[in-house]
């Protein structure tokens, strides 16, 4: 969790730490150590940059910004190595 933050602030700047434990078990399972991200769209022409584990579970989460913006970071982070997650990300909100 401390090193998806640690890493989406070192493109994005401040950012926010999202889920400590997986969405959707019963038990009380931490998320991932495996670092995936996405585009996430939102209003108006916005959209975030987030970092999650192999199963869609929010890790960081960067502040709203323009689309286009969003897409750069996205960009940056997979040129250090941290692939793109193919699926739906799991959100707390």
């Amino acid at each position: 969790m401390n090193d998806a933050l640690r890493v989406l602030e070192e493109v994005a700047g401040p950012c926010y730490p999202m889920l400590f434990l997986k969405m959707g078990v019963t038990d009380w399972t931490p998320v991932g150590e495996e670092m995936m991200h996405a585009v996430i769209p939102g209003k108006e022409g916005s959209a975030a940059l987030i970092i999650c584990d192999a199963e869609g579970n929010s890790k960081a989460l960067s502040p709203w910004l323009p689309e286009e913006r969003a897409k750069e970071l996205a960009k940056t982070i997979e040129r250090r190595g941290i692939p793109g997650f193919p699926g739906e990300v799991k959100l707390p909100i």
